[in-house]
């Protein structure tokens, strides 16, 4: 399963994604893809369209990727926060799949 993580703390973002979704087999998983092209897509916009520093650390062999934005804009939190939604889609499509914790969710979508 992979686990979404998503937390705020003053400017402070704290983003840790980590595992496999076991959705098909590796090269061939829609699940899989789906997340990692987002939390790139995430990381890239707040990082180099935004001017946004981060500590970003990677683990191929665990599936880990954990990464620290300092001191993000308004614009980049609205980015994060909308990768949170986005995997929270994901994962009522594939609830066996895919995990997502972020507290600041609950009260904007149902069941969170």
């Amino acid at each position: 399963m992979i686990k979404v993580q998503v937390s705020f703390a003053g400017k402070d973002c704290a983003l840790h994604v980590s595992g496999h979704s076991g959705y098909a087999e590796a090269g061939s998983d829609i699940v899989c893809a789906a997340i990692s092209s987002m939390v790139m897509l995430t990381l890239n916009t707040v990082t180099e369209r935004f001017g946004c520093k981060a500590v970003i650390k990677t683990d191929e062999r665990k599936a880990e990727i954990d990464a620290k934005v300092v001191d993000y804009t308004p614009e980049a939190e609205g980015i994060i926060k909308q990768f949170a939604r986005e995997a929270w889609e994901i994962s009522l499509d594939y609830p066996e799949n895919v995990t997502v914790i972020a507290d600041f969710l609950k009260g904007e979508i149902h069941n969170a």
